[in-house]
């Protein structure tokens, strides 16, 4: 279990944390308003629910690699 937290806190640098987020914004601003152009409202709810979850469970994640 040390190797693994070990081995998170590596990979989980500052360019993990902004391609987490960036992902997290391209669901938001270009996924959510393409789903709801076309109808999609259940696919625009989740992604839009994902892009959230990317956004800020990136960000906890990112925290919680930097404490251990």
């Amino acid at each position: 279990m040390d190797k693994f937290i070990e081995r998170f806190s590596e990979v989980y640098d500052g360019y993990m944390l902004f391609l987490v987020i960036f992902i997290g914004l391209f669901l938001l601003l270009r996924d959510v308003p393409i789903l709801e152009k076309v109808g999609l409202k259940r696919d625009m709810k989740i992604a839009k629910v994902l892009g959230y979850v990317y956004i800020i469970g990136g960000s906890i994640l990112f925290v919680i690699a930097r404490i251990l």
